[in-house]
């Protein structure tokens, strides 16, 4: 007769034992696919009017882009000056870095509630972290401002950024830089409790040394805005949540479920059961057992932060 042990390790080899568990791994921000070129027309430069005809004389700038560190994604915007010599500048995109974001949401005991970011500047990018922008939906947040941390207000229309309201962080000098493979973490306060809210980051030094006169226009037309900085979910201060009736709370929960499993904050199989709960009306169940969730690694703090709000 077969032991348990011989039994469970025929099981094993066949493929017929249970699956190991889902380990949960946050989903680092996303960068969009993006090919800097130099530009394929110009117009030439006007670079004097002659006196004696009063016909301008112009000259070709030829301008170009030349990558010079991949890993950093920096790169020579070059082209002839009015001086008849060629001028380099440097230029570097933002998003040049590979971000972890983890956050968490605790009620304070005014009665609001304290988020904490923690930003994860990857081994693999290419240079330090400049700032970290989260959204929010709510008319009173506080960051939290220092010596060494900059915190206000972004007020940028561009496609992804012009719903709700954004904060931004920005280590100041004498911080540290925050290189590949360290982090930082920065915190806001808020009465409204934590629902999905997107957030971005950028790196490097984006400010451009001059060389005595301005770029071509086609240079400039050239390199990207805003969307091409690294975006994903966190959570953060969302007014709605904060008087919303049971029914409400259970649908939004139902909508943000799916993105939550994607992000890497709840299993497949805990994600399930909780939609299954709540199609149930049956979120005092989901409450009993969010902290045993996170003690055995189902559900991360964000989804912890969101459902613990979502009990008040």
């Amino acid at each position: 007769m077969k032991t348990i042990l011989q039994l469970m390790i025929i099981l094993s080899a066949v493929g017929l034992a249970s699956p190991p568990a889902q380990k949960l791994q946050r989903l680092p921000l996303e960068k969009k696919k993006f090919e800097l070129k130099s530009p394929s027309s110009w117009s030439k430069r006007i670079l004097k009017t002659d006196t004696k005809t009063n016909q301008e004389i112009s000259y070709d700038p030829k301008p170009r882009i030349e990558l010079f560190d991949a890993k950093a994604l920096k790169y020579y915007l070059k082209w002839i000056g009015y001086d008849g010599k060629e001028k380099v500048v440097i230029y570097q995109r933002r998003d040049c870095i590979d971000v972890v974001v983890s956050a968490v949401a605790t009620k304070s005991p005014s009665n609001g509630y304290e988020y904490i970011y923690t930003i994860h500047n990857l081994e693999s990018s290419g240079d330090y972290l400049h700032g970290f922008a989260v959204q929010n939906f709510s008319s009173d947040v506080n960051p939290e401002r220092s010596d060494t941390i900059h915190a206000g207000n972004m007020r940028i229309n561009a496609q992804d950024f012009n719903e709700g309201n954004w904060i931004r962080f920005a280590p100041v000098p004498p911080h540290p830089k925050v290189q590949p493979g360290q982090l930082v973490k920065f915190k806001l306060y808020s009465p409204s409790p934590p629902g999905l809210v997107m957030c971005s980051a950028d790196g490097g030094d984006f400010v451009m040394k001059g060389v005595g006169e301005d770029l071509p226009s086609e240079l400039e037309v050239s390199l990207p805005g805003h969307e091409i900085l690294p975006r994903g979910f966190t959570i953060g201060p969302v007014d709605k949540l904060k008087t919303a009736s049971s029914p409400e709370k259970i649908a939004y929960l139902l909508r943000i479920l799916p993105q939550s499993q994607k992000q890497g904050w709840i299993t497949s199989q805990t994600s399930n059961a909780y939609e299954q709960l709540l199609r149930q009306n049956n979120l005092a169940s989901i409450f009993s057992r969010l902290g045993g969730d996170f003690k055995t690694g189902s559900i991360t703090t964000e989804i912890l932060s969101i459902f613990e709000g979502a009990k008040n």
